[in-house]
């Protein structure tokens, strides 16, 4: 019974969110309906709690259920007065039309229908677990739950605490941006006492997210088969199925990652100027968000999607999709969006002393060759089991069929994995974050986190390719 407080608890963040959405796209809405309200839920949780996270360090409230249900409350009234007073004058065009869906013989039917239902059987039982399992992992008891519960009994961002005889150094766990804690103290202090299972259910909720996030985006250009076949990938990934029924925030970040870039590439495929603005707009709102996440966003996956929109502001304006002002208007979305979220989050790091690394600072490092870390990373990507045949497939697909994978639409896709991917490993093999690859926590971690970006770039080649050239529309 406990666990029916969950979907109480994020209905008015998911509300909120929707209608920030719809605040958003103004009089061009480019969302699948299913789209929007899986955004509501992501992107309104998280502004939630950063707004909860605002209002708290300026003194406003605390982080009880008072305190909460007062921000949201607040948040929801504001976006209902802004889309009364905005969307009756609006001249609302329609959402782009779908790919028509193909039709299927018998045993490919069949087929699809047993895989949907293994991944539901999958789902469901990775749920149970996921609630009615103690946590055990590292990283729940010392950092995403912890912090959780600190927060619920001291109704306050706690950041050094007691761990038996030691106090925790304020540099540590306390680093990292509250959202995921906060979202459980928010959830457990509905029930007023704290419960493992409905502060971990929410990792289910951004399981899910990420899962139909994927699936939306590739019903946009092709067929519901495929894009149903696109998520039983994403979902049969070993590691990736493990992350998204664990209490971990990895998968949480990839949900948030997965947002900002398919924004950037709706906005490149889009068939009209104001479909493309109104994808970018959406882009500003989760790249803003995504800072809000975790350390890494803010050092390794801001940049590359910095740069990706450099390129498609370039590619829009050169071939007269946007004008100058166009191109202004977007530069000015995404530096309002970062500097609203970003600014206030790196000032309170700033003012406790609060490293910008992954827990720890990352100034001092000593750059030095690192032995083992080539091997180690070869067994994890290959080897193991860990991604079954994506990363091979991937790569060979960028490497044979480039018009398909480079020289179009998916580039956003392919570019930001790669970008990622090849970027990282430097500090794996000439830092002393070379025991992220040796333990294979963090290397494993950062393909978590970019994974649907790969699976989504691998369908969307595979697609185009054995689609016929009227089909292909990248």
């Amino acid at each position: 019974m406990m666990l029916l407080l969950l979907p109480v608890g994020l209905l008015l963040p998911t509300v909120s969110g929707w209608l920030t959405l719809r605040l958003v796209e103004k009089e061009h809405p480019v969302l699948l309906n299913l789209e929007r309200w899986t955004l509501g839920c992501l992107l309104g949780t998280t502004l939630s709690m950063y707004l909860s996270f605002l209002a708290h360090i300026a003194g406003f409230m605390s982080l009880s259920l008072t305190g909460f249900l007062g921000i949201q409350v607040s948040y929801f009234l504001l976006v209902s007065l802004l889309w009364m007073r905005f969307h009756v004058s609006w001249h609302v065009k329609p959402v782009p039309s779908l790919p028509k869906n193909v039709r299927l013989s018998k045993p490919v039917t069949i087929l699809l229908a047993t895989l949907m239902c293994w991944t539901l059987l999958k789902l469901i039982v990775g749920a149970v677990i996921l609630v009615s399992t103690p946590p055990y992992q590292d990283d729940v008891f010392n950092n995403w739950n912890m912090r959780g519960k600190l927060f619920g009994i001291t109704n306050a961002l706690t950041l050094e605490f007691a761990i038996g005889n030691d106090i925790t150094a304020v540099g540590g766990v306390s680093s990292y941006p509250p959202t995921v804690s906060m979202t459980k103290t928010m959830l457990t202090d509905m029930a007023r006492q704290w419960h493992e299972g409905l502060a971990n259910s929410i990792h289910f909720v951004w399981f899910l997210c990420v899962l139909i996030l994927v699936y939306c985006t590739l019903r946009r250009r092709m067929p519901a088969a495929w894009a149903l076949a696109g998520v039983y990938g994403l979902s049969s990934l070993p590691l990736f199925f493990m992350h998204g029924v664990t209490p971990y925030a990895d998968v949480f970040m990839a949900a948030h990652i997965f947002a900002a870039v398919s924004m950037l590439y709706g906005a490149v495929s889009a068939q009209s100027d104001e479909h493309s603005a109104s994808f970018l707009r959406l882009g500003a709102l989760a790249t803003g968000l995504l800072v809000f996440t975790k350390n890494e966003a803010l050092l390794l996956y801001l940049p590359v999607i910095l740069l990706l929109l450099v390129f498609i502001l370039r590619h829009l304006h050169a071939h007269d999709v946007f004008g100058e002002k166009q191109v202004r208007r977007t530069v000015s979305n995404f530096a309002m969006a970062l500097l609203l979220v970003g600014a206030p989050w790196i000032l309170f790091k700033l003012a406790h002393n609060l490293p910008f690394g992954n827990a720890k600072s990352v100034s001092g490092l000593e750059i030095a060759w690192q032995e083992g870390v080539a091997y180690a990373i070869i067994i994890n990507t290959f080897f193991e089991g860990n991604w079954a045949l994506l990363i091979p497939l991937l790569l060979g697909c960028i490497v044979f069929f480039q018009k398909e994978s480079l020289r179009s639409a998916t580039v956003i896709f392919t570019a930001f994995f790669l970008l990622l991917y090849i970027g990282q490993l430097p500090l794996f093999f000439f830092t002393g974050l070379s025991t992220e690859a040796l333990n294979q926590t963090g290397y494993a971690r950062g393909l978590v986190q970019i994974a649907p970006i790969g699976v989504t770039a691998l369908f969307l080649i595979v697609h185009s390719v054995l689609s016929p050239p009227t089909a292909a529309k990248d």
